[in-house]
């Protein structure tokens, strides 16, 4: 093994995409010894472990940071284990199903006209953190019952625990934790208020908030972790995919004409966004027995790097992979996960997604992007924009 890989390097947290090549040309898994860590960057290799429950520990986190460096993590059902997993999601997990997010939809709908409507007016928008990020914030406030405005002010402080400055190892910067002190602040005071006013905990608070599993009840810095939880996973990479999907399209006009011409072809479009400019850049692991993988033995207890980002750009699974193409027939892709800890929300994500797009191309003849006010996420977990301005023509 040839590649010098840090996932904290400033070129792996800048834009990975050459490092990554670099690894799947290995063709095995690639041992960090600084973190004792295997990186799984080819999608057959991430596809095996992840459809092997038996042999991964979900208890120790799920970012990098909480497995290899010992962050702090909120204790969810995304940190359990089979059988406390299945469990603890099935509380909330018919609210996910196919048939369920179709029946939603028109709220959804309506909520993304809402706040579309002024931004349309205005001309110019940041298409993630105006447009996006809001509408996928308020929906995961509507989820668990909180107060709109609260909901905003919740994800602010959530974009800041995330925030890396450059060079940045972790997320225990002096920013990231008056933070986390900020939102568990904020978040217990909601808990409290949910306790004495037990009629306000609507939807997933009052499904955690009244569940009793094997003897086990949530206490008030549970609830609070379930509620951090889902305004994180609930609101950050939709936005995400729905910034790379318009900033992707204007970079290719023969296929933004398209688009724009045939909305049937808006749900192609946001998904192929989605495995080229993978949101969830990797989730961090660690191995429960002894596996090979590849042709790597890869011990008990050590952990492991499910880069998803590189095996969704996998030439050996997908042809041409580094070319955003809204006509690819090979769907199967690494964007949500596999196994038992597949993103539960992934019919939700792609509608709410489509939507956007669908409602935003209803109103406009044109849009351009506004290239010198993009950014995109400097990190080791998160990949894609976290500014990108666009100018609209309205019909």
């Amino acid at each position: 093994m040839t590649t010098d890989y840090d996932p904290y390097s400033d070129e792996a947290m800048t834009d990975p995409t050459e490092i990554y090549k670099e690894l799947r040309a290995e063709g095995c898994p690639h041992y960090i010894e600084k973190y004792d860590a295997w990186a799984l960057t080819r999608f057959d290799d991430v596809k095996k472990v992840s459809m092997n429950e038996k042999a991964i520990d979900y208890t120790h986190g799920q970012l990098p940071g909480q497995v290899l460096l010992g962050d702090f993590f909120p204790h969810t059902f995304l940190t359990m284990n089979a059988p406390d997993h299945r469990k603890w999601r099935a509380l909330i997990a018919d609210d996910y199903a196919p048939e369920n997010v179709e029946a939603d939809l028109p709220r959804v709908r309506e909520l993304i006209k809402e706040i579309l409507k002024p931004l349309l007016e205005k001309g110019e928008f940041d298409v993630y953190r105006d447009y996006g990020n809001r509408v996928m914030c308020r929906n995961s406030g509507y989820k668990l019952g909180l107060p709109m405005d609260k909901a905003e002010e919740y994800r602010d402080q959530i974009d800041e625990v995330l925030h890396r400055e450059k060079g940045q190892v972790g997320g225990n910067s002096e920013r990231n934790q008056a933070a986390v002190g900020k939102l568990v602040e904020l978040i217990s005071e909601s808990v409290a208020d949910f306790r004495a006013n037990p009629d306000k905990a609507v939807r997933h608070t009052k499904a955690f908030m009244e569940a009793e599993i094997d003897g086990k009840k949530l206490n008030d810095e549970e609830l609070l972790m379930y509620i951090l939880t889902f305004l994180i996973v609930g609101s950050e990479t939709t936005p995400m995919s729905l910034a790379s999907c318009l900033y992707n399209l204007a970079k290719n006009p023969e296929m933004k004409a398209e688009v724009m011409a045939d909305p049937s072809l808006i749900e192609k479009a946001f998904l192929e966004a989605v495995r080229y400019d993978q949101p969830t850049n990797m989730l961090a692991r660690k191995c429960m027995k002894d596996i090979n993988v590849g042709g790597q033995d890869i011990k008990a207890g050590q952990n492991m790097l499910f880069v998803y980002a590189s095996a969704n750009r996998d030439d050996k699974h997908f042809e041409n992979p580094d070319k955003f193409d809204i006509h690819r027939t090979e769907t199967r892709t690494m964007s949500f996960g596999m196994g038992g800890h597949f993103c539960l929300g992934l019919h939700l994500g792609i509608n709410a997604g489509v939507i956007m797009i669908e409602e935003l191309f209803k109103a406009i003849s044109d849009y351009e992007v506004i290239e010198d006010g993009c950014e995109r996420a400097y990190g080791e977990h998160l990949n894609g924009f976290l500014k990108m301005p666009i100018r609209v023509t309205l019909k």
